[in-house]
């Protein structure tokens, strides 16, 4: 398959996630190359990064890791290099959190968004972004994007979706600007566009450069952007010159949409061992108290299914000439070729997937009846911003870690216990 100039010998993707793997410092660590490794090992053919934070500014979460400066490149080359050693390509991740941060990493200054819309799961309220600070975003996304191609990343994706800061300025109900950056579509695309061409400017048109955006921003009772909205979006962006898009789903107040699985003990879990622990103490009693039901009525009404995004990705498919990447809850082989021999995408990715089984694209071609088979609790993300990604389920977690000495593959297992903020592994 075709990614602009890049090909690619396959069309099962490792879509990103969140590692919580880096110092806090953003560096790249063994604990970080620990979690691809086997993922390489098995010939996954593309892997798309964890969110690389493009400026401080942008960081969203404990040890996420950066692409904001040159001091962070030789242990970006070590990435890139352990993933061309397996024949894998890699591509980087740029991302900017605007409001869903839930403490700044610049001190003394506050989150940044499209608008002073607070996020409700963090209590984050930021300050709009002022006309003259957007060249200093898209330069930081350039910046970024010529870091990884000088490293040897193999292309970048531009994140615009989950409800991060390129989302937040295309969705009307964290954009109310009355601006150039506000308003119409156009508009609230603008900064997007501005985004994706200094980073074209900067990378040359030989470059892959991907975008990520949602299929629906699945903002009950709040006004999201239309997936018919977004479509025009992908299809503008498409005539800028972007050379694929990944289809994904909801904004952080979108939950559970964006994780759609089981709860069965997910706010729990946040609370005391992934982000939210750093929460003011009064949110995160309440976080607790009302846990129980909130997870009862999660589990009742978000059921997750393989594909869960193909009614969206089929509409950009349609639309688009370039690749359409679908993600969400694929893990078996019929569900993959359905949604590409029917032509609803033409690519699928898996993330979930490959945490409970980091061998997955082997096992695709080669199946093992004892390979490990994600059950989506999300005790994974549950964990994000607190604790090292990596499966959480005692049994799951057993199986693959036999099936990796078993193929003389080290284990990703991380402690279990939340990352200590002195840990500088």
């Amino acid at each position: 398959m075709q990614v602009g100039p890049l090909t690619v010998p396959g069309r099962l993707f490792k879509s990103a996630t969140s590692e919580t793997r880096s110092s806090k410092d953003g560096f790249v660590t063994d604990r970080l190359l620990e979690f691809y490794e086997p993922l390489i090992r098995a010939g996954t053919p593309l892997i798309i990064t964890g969110n690389l934070y493009v400026s401080r500014q942008g960081k969203s979460a404990e040890r996420q890791a950066g692409i904001d400066a040159d001091d962070k490149k030789p242990g970006l080359r070590d990435w890139v290099q352990l993933a061309h050693s397996g024949g894998s390509l890699l591509i980087a991740q740029l991302n900017h959190g605007g409001r869903q941060i839930i403490e700044s990493a610049v001190p003394g200054e506050p989150t940044v968004s499209a608008s002073a819309v607070r996020e409700p799961l963090f209590g984050t309220k930021p300050r709009p972004l002022r006309i003259d600070e957007m060249p200093s975003v898209a330069k930081a996304f350039a910046d970024a994007a010529e870091r990884a191609r000088d490293v040897g990343f193999d292309g970048v994706q531009i994140h615009a979706a989950h409800g991060y800061l390129l989302n937040q300025f295309l969705t009307p109900h964290t954009n109310r600007r009355t601006d150039a950056y506000g308003g119409s579509l156009d508009n609230r695309m603008r900064l997007l566009r501005e985004v994706y061409q200094a980073v074209r400017e900067r990378v040359g048109d030989d470059y892959p450069v991907l975008l990520k955006l949602n299929g629906t921003d699945d903002l009950w009772l709040r006004k999201g952007a239309t997936t018919e909205e977004i479509v025009r979006v992908a299809q503008v962006m498409q005539d800028e010159g972007v050379d694929a898009v990944e289809i994904s789903r909801g904004h952080y107040e979108s939950w559970p949409s964006t994780v759609l699985g089981h709860y069965h003990g997910f706010v729990r879990t946040e609370v005391t061992e992934g982000g939210a622990a750093k929460l003011p103490r009064h949110r995160r009693m309440l976080m607790s108290a009302t846990a129980p039901l909130v997870e009862a009525i999660a589990e009742r009404f978000a059921p997750g299914s393989e594909g869960f995004n193909l009614p969206q990705a089929q509409q950009f498919t349609s639309r688009l000439t370039i690749p359409v990447i679908c993600v969400g809850g694929f893990h078996t082989v019929a569900a993959m070729e359905a949604a590409i021999d029917e032509g609803r995408c033409d690519a699928v990715a898996a993330a979930r997937a490959f945490i409970a089984d980091p061998l997955l694209f082997q096992h695709l071609r080669a199946p093992d009846p004892e390979a490990p088979v994600c059950a989506y609790c999300n005790g994974c993300i549950a964990r994000h911003g607190g604790m090292a990604i990596d499966c959480y389920s005692p049994d799951l977690r057993y199986r693959r870690d036999l099936m990796l000495r078993t193929a003389g593959i080290p284990s990703t297992s991380s402690p279990l216990s939340p990352i200590s903020k002195d840990d500088q592994l």
